[in-house]
């Protein structure tokens, strides 16, 4: 994992951080006398933190309008940031050097698709019931609000766990999991198609995808776009795992991964050759840069790693032989 240096000297404004924290009780109470006894100031004490912030921002920041108190436009900017700030910065301050697994009772949230969580959570489970037998493990399926605000998204949990290309963080901290590959399959029974396809077949089909969202655009779309295919959606689903009942019946198609594929007991999907290879993809583990100096988080982060080590490097699931198909028209 490449560490994230800083070029140049970086120097803070002379002021305590302890007014930082008054100044976001101010902001939100709009009143003295509540702000300080939320931080436990009197009344005298909150007012003059309020003026050493006044000048330091060299702004009233609340102002006066009828019987109570309104933000200045500096001091909105200043609120809207506040938050996450103090959020972000009580982790840091909270980082310890030392974490014993053997007696913690900390609850670590992981966010991931059922697919993970079918084929590497059963391993995390059991080595963190061993070696942390009173932690709690939270697993939590992914959402739309990933992709709209990650990095908030990411401030709320431990680690997500999700496929390289689904979203550009390039400064977050990540380490490659393991490796998977895409397979099509359908309804066993489904006479429309044989065992492998042709472009003008794959382009008339339609699918059964998965956490497909409007503003994204999947590993699995990418992987095909790359082939000249773009899937007509039949059915939207937040799930790998129920492919197999949901295709059942149909001449629909699915792209499931390799190594969830091998987990699944059933007779009822046939393997069908695409018209062209689609690279394998990568699970990555990502987490919110606060949690850098977090012993606990990083103790946890290494038992992920062991664990994804263990898994095989092959899946035996493999997609039949291709048939030779009709060079693609252009």
């Amino acid at each position: 994992m490449t560490a994230v240096t800083y070029s140049g000297r970086m120097e803070l404004p002379s002021l305590d951080l302890n007014l930082v924290v008054v100044l976001h009780a101010l902001l939100e109470e709009r009143n003295v006398t509540r702000a300080g006894e939320r931080v436990g100031l009197s009344q005298p004490g909150a007012s003059a933190a309020l003026g050493r912030l006044r000048r330091h921002f060299d702004d009233p920041l609340l102002k006066r309008v009828g019987v109570k108190y309104e933000l200045t436009p500096l001091a909105q900017g200043l609120y809207d940031q506040l938050g996450e700030i103090l959020h972000d910065l009580q982790k840091v301050l909270a980082a310890q050097s030392h974490f014993d697994p053997r007696t913690t009772e900390r609850r670590f949230v992981v966010r991931c698709s059922d697919a993970v969580l079918s084929v590497l959570a059963p391993l995390i489970v059991a080595e963190v019931a061993r070696s942390a037998p009173h932690a709690v493990l939270d697993f939590r399926t992914m959402s739309a609000a990933l992709l709209d605000d990650p990095m908030q998204s990411l401030s709320e949990i431990d680690v997500l766990i999700a496929p390289r290309g689904l979203f550009s963080l390039p400064d977050i901290p990540q380490v490659e999991l393991y490796t998977d590959r895409w397979l099509c399959a359908t309804w066993s029974g489904n006479t429309t198609i044989g065992n492998s396809m042709t472009f003008a077949q794959v382009q008339q089909c339609r699918w059964i995808m998965p956490f497909q969202e409007v503003s994204m655009t999947s590993p699995a779309d990418a992987a095909l776009a790359t082939l000249g295919v773009d899937r007509h959606c039949a059915v939207r689903v937040e799930s790998f795992r129920t492919l197999t009942e949901l295709v059942t019946g149909t001449d629909l198609l699915v792209l499931t991964h390799e190594r969830l594929m091998a987990r699944t007991n059933s007779d009822t999907l046939r393997l069908v050759s695409l018209p062209g290879e689609l690279p394998p993809f990568a699970e990555l583990a990502w987490w919110h840069p606060t949690r850098q100096l977090d012993a606990g988080h990083r103790w946890f982060i290494n038992l992920i790693v062991g664990q994804a080590e263990q898994l095989p490097a092959h899946s035996p699931a493999q997609a039949p032989e291709r048939e030779p198909s009709p060079a693609r028209s252009r």
